[in-house]
């Protein structure tokens, strides 16, 4: 589980000394999909808001990581865990909606359950895009808004600002699977499922391939 809303201050340091424990009930539910969509990358691999870097053990040897986290209470956690699983890499400080590599740096992106927390979507995958190369893939796994409609999705509009507040800028409705497929991609490919969580049931995960 990641983080791209906390960017410094007393509700940063709270939330990255709070974020393990939320993390660890859906790490254990998503983990097939955690290591289906990791366990073939290659090359640099940048990670958005990897949190305390939790997805580090799911990556093949030989790749170079890059962790991009707001949060710089995760910085010491996110450099030790690269020092223990022995992979080349760096963490860099910045949001998701200015990325600071350069276009077309690398192979592949990683994001799980930040871009329903960024502050523009949109921005931040145009950024995805820009930096990745040409065939480079972007590797998601997010909860998303249930059907318009539906209970779920009226609970999900209804609780939206307190959750939002709470969960460090999380939004449980955002329709993140038709921001990815508008987003410029060649091609998307995704399944949808649901994970046995409160108000954030609905998942999605596949990979975007850029052109």
């Amino acid at each position: 589980m990641g983080s791209m809303g906390a960017k410094g201050g007393l509700r940063a340091r709270f939330f990255a000394a709070l974020l393990p424990t939320l993390s660890q009930g859906h790490a254990h539910v998503s983990e097939p999909w955690r290591r289906r969509l990791l366990g073939d990358l290659a090359g640099t691999v940048l990670e958005i808001g990897p949190g305390t870097g939790a997805h580090l053990a799911y990556l093949p040897d030989g790749v170079y990581w890059i962790g991009l986290e707001p949060n710089p209470y995760f910085h010491p956690h996110l450099r030790r865990a690269l020092s223990l699983r022995g992979l080349s890499g760096d963490v860099l400080l910045g949001q998701a909606e200015a990325i600071p590599l350069p276009e077309g740096s690398v192979e592949a992106v990683v994001a799980t359950l930040v871009l329903c927390s960024v502050e523009d979507p949109r921005r931040a995958l145009a950024e995805i895009l820009r930096v990745l190369k040409p065939e480079g893939r972007f590797v998601f796994l997010e909860h998303v808004a249930a059907p318009r409609g539906s209970g779920p999705r009226w609970a999900q509009d209804l609780l939206c600002p307190l959750w939002a507040f709470l969960g460090d800028g999380c939004h449980p409705n955002r329709e993140t699977l038709a921001l990815i497929r508008e987003a410029g991609f060649a091609r998307v490919e995704a399944a949808s499922f649901a994970l046995p969580l409160p108000l954030v049931a609905p998942h999605v995960a596949g990979v975007a391939w850029k052109e």
